[in-house]
C-alpha cells in the first residue's frame, strides 16, 4: 500500500470543503484507517442553512486554508457536490490560486489522494476521480 502522507512526502495540499461536517467526518475516518493525523489536509464545513451575510466568513476561511496549504505544488480541493455552495466558493478562488477542484468526495477518493499526494496536482485530481469511481460498486448476487 502506498502511503505518501504517512511517510511525510505530501507535496500537494488537500482542502475538503463540504456541507455541514461531511468533510470533517470523512477525514476522521480516513485518518483512522491510515493510522495518522494528516496536517496537510484541512477541512471547511459550510452550514447547510448558510445565510448570505455569512458567506464572506467562509470565503475568508477557504482563502486562508488555501494560502496555508499552498507550498509551491498546488492545492487539491475536494467538494461534496458540483454547483453547490462549497463548490462555488472553491471555484471563486480557482483562477487566482494553483488549485484543482474535484467534486463528489467519498472515502475511497480521499484515501487515494492521500496515498498519492506526492504526485503533480493535475495527475492527483485524476487519481482522485479514479479512486472515487472504483469505490462505487454494486453487490452482485452470487
Amino acid at each position: 500500500m502506498r502511503l505518501a502522507a504517512v511517510i511525510g512526502i505530501v507535496m500537494v495540499g488537500i482542502l475538503i470543503i463540504t456541507h455541514n461536517h461531511i468533510g470533517v467526518e470523512i477525514l476522521k475516518t480516513a485518518e483512522t484507517i491510515i493510522g495518522k493525523t494528516l496536517p496537510r489536509v484541512h477541512t471547511v464545513s459550510i452550514p447547510g442553512d448558510l445565510s448570505a451575510d455569512k458567506l464572506g466568513y467562509y470565503a475568508d476561511q477557504i482563502k486562508l486554508d488555501i494560502d496555508k496549504l499552498e507550498q509551491g505544488n498546488g492545492v487539491l480541493i475536494l467538494t461534496d457536490m458540483i454547483g453547490a455552495t462549497p463548490h462555488n466558493l472553491a471555484n471563486y478562488f480557482a483562477e487566482d490560486h494553483h488549485v484543482k477542484i474535484v467534486s463528489g468526495i467519498n472515502l475511497p477518493m480521499l484515501i487515494r489522494v492521500i496515498n498519492y499526494a506526492d504526485r503533480p496536482l493535475e495527475l492527483l485530481a485524476k487519481i482522485g476521480i479514479v479512486g472515487a469511481n472504483k469505490g462505487i460498486t454494486k453487490e452482485i448476487d452470487l
